[in-house]
């Protein structure tokens, strides 16, 4: 027998802010590294951070790198990457193709404020995939 749709759900939320504060606890206590990066950024970056959506209480976990579907922090400690650059990077991190790609092109010139057929080549593809003709590339 299923339940009705009508049934309520019952959420304990005493229980959740007991969760939350147990794990975020263990969280603080495993990520001093992140604590002493974070007193030194706060001298030149706002909020200790790049940017604000990287702000987290009572400080951030910095990260030193990424390999597939994994990120390691400063602390070492290694987790799965569920927000793999808002969601833009479905390859994962230093995938062999991408970096290999990244190292060709670094080495012919990293920025020219100028047209390059790079620029042509992607709008190419993108409109042949897409299938929307005219293409231009902002930040």
């Amino acid at each position: 027998m299923t339940a009705s749709p009508s049934a309520a759900v019952q959420i304990d939320r005493a229980r959740i802010r007991e969760l939350i504060a147990r794990e975020g606890a263990r969280l603080d206590e495993r990520t001093q590294a992140s604590r002493a990066m974070y007193e030194r950024a706060r001298r030149t970056l706002a909020g200790g951070v790049a940017s604000s959506y990287q702000i987290r209480d009572p400080w951030p976990i910095y990260l030193t790198h990424g390999e597939g579907q994994r990120v390691w922090d400063v602390d070492g400690t290694e987790y799965f990457d569920f927000h793999n650059g808002f969601g833009s990077m479905t390859q994962g991190h230093a995938h062999p193709v991408v970096t290999q790609a990244v190292q060709e092109r670094a080495a012919l010139g990293t920025h020219f404020a100028a047209p390059t057929e790079d620029g042509i080549a992607v709008a190419e593809e993108l409109a042949r995939r897409f299938r929307l003709p005219k293409w231009r590339y902002t930040n």
